[in-house]
């Protein structure tokens, strides 16, 4: 009876690990199908970039023409026909504020990864995620580049200065960012480099030298006010501005 015993849960066993190594190594590959810009009160925006599996490129175009008759499509008609084309696995977010504080022009932000529709689980992370501040145009000149760790929720400055101009900082373990700069009006450009990895207990890189870059044209409002505009580049790999 005991050996009866023994051998089944033998087999229940090495059924449960085949199980989970099979749950380890059959990760989907995935693939970038596009960004969706949100502007909210002028000074805010989100990107939320969609990743997704078994992506269907005659459904992607049969859902557009589901919506419209039209080639003049808007932005939420494509995003909603890039989820419907596949199957989607991760769902980052970017999101970015910018405001005056005291002598300061202040960019604060942070990601944050979400479910998308149709998503039931995470099964990706982000890894090696570097920002990259470039001052593009008009007289400004970076103060600081502060994180705010997940460990004790403080701003630590982390700035790595190449000039005045430019600066750089891994933000991989960050809850949050904060870009402060000094000048009344100009431009700047923010490079998010990463590598997406199957969250499991032996991760493995499954997509590598992500991009996302955002470019911000900023000058005075009325009162204490900025008028802001942020441009999204439809770049999502780091090798596509190399090549430009």
């Amino acid at each position: 009876m005991r050996r009866i015993i023994f051998v089944v849960l033998a087999v229940v066993v090495a059924a449960l690990v085949a199980l989970l190594c099979w749950r380890e190594f059959l990760v989907a590959g995935i693939n970038f199908v596009a960004d969706y810009t949100l502007s909210i009160s002028g000074n805010h925006l989100k990107v939320q970039r969609l990743y997704a599996a078994e992506v269907d490129h005659e459904a992607f175009n049969a859902a557009l023409n589901s919506i419209t008759n039209t080639t003049d499509y808007t932005e939420e008609e494509i995003f909603a026909a890039a989820i419907a084309s596949g199957s989607p696995e991760f769902f980052p977010s970017f999101n970015l504020g910018m405001y005056r504080f005291e002598n300061e022009v202040r960019l604060d932000g942070f990601v944050d990864i979400e479910l998308a529709e149709g998503q039931s689980e995470i099964r990706y992370r982000m890894q090696n995620i570097s920002l990259e501040i470039v001052v593009t145009q008009g007289e400004l000149v970076v103060e600081r580049l502060d994180v705010v760790s997940t460990i004790d929720g403080g701003y630590e400055s982390v700035i790595k200065v190449n000039s005045e101009k430019q600066a750089a900082a891994d933000i991989t373990d960050a809850k949050a960012f904060r870009i402060a700069m000094t000048g009344d009006e100009g431009s700047i450009t923010l490079r998010f480099v990463y590598n997406i990895e199957a969250d499991s207990f032996m991760p493995r890189t499954v997509l590598a030298d992500q991009l996302l870059e955002v470019h911000v044209v900023f000058s005075p409002g009325v009162g204490a006010n900025m008028d802001v505009e942020f441009i999204a580049e439809p770049y999502s790999h780091l090798g596509e501005i190399i090549d430009r």
